[in-house]
């Protein structure tokens, strides 16, 4: 009898844990918290939900290197609204920090480019990497810690 009280008792525990445990893996957050505008922070496999129902998973990391020796290290998204969902990227490159903040902080930016024989030419581009455009919304990248989080501005385009 004393045997079978363990036998319970273990099968309970394991039961119970796994219960905890696929709730750790499975973390979502709907809370007045979630504001657009505001910097967030989102784990791996994390998803954070809003009032209007838009929700943002944080699936995996990835990274490449290209022939140049350039480093680019992305984040996989899913993005989920009234039954749509797409999956997307953000990213930062090994060369970020010799970049200006207008550059890694803005959409659309111009920077100057001295030429060889010293003259300057004035260059807009788009900075496709740290933004996402969906459903009227707009996500910008604005931290990056490989392999454990981001931290993200979401807010809605009018």
């Amino acid at each position: 009898m004393n045997t079978l009280k363990k036998i319970y008792f273990l099968i309970h525990v394991i039961l119970l844990g796994g219960s905890i445990y696929a709730q750790k893996i499975s973390s979502h957050d709907k809370s007045p918290e979630m504001k657009y505008g505001t910097v967030i922070e989102v784990k791996t496999n994390q998803t954070i939900i809003f009032k209007d129902n838009l929700s943002l998973t944080l699936e995996s990391f990835s990274h490449k290197t290209s022939l140049k020796g350039i480093t680019k290290a992305s984040t996989n998204i899913t993005l989920r609204l009234n039954q749509e969902e797409v999956l997307q990227f953000l990213s930062v490159y090994s060369n970020d920090h010799l970049k200006s903040e207008e550059e890694l902080n803005s959409f659309e930016y111009t920077k100057v480019i001295e030429q060889k024989d010293r003259t300057s030419v004035s260059v807009t581009s788009q900075n496709n990497a740290r933004f996402i455009f969906w459903k009227g919304y707009q996500i910008q990248l604005k931290e990056f810690e490989y392999d454990r989080f981001i931290k993200i501005i979401i807010t809605e385009i009018p």
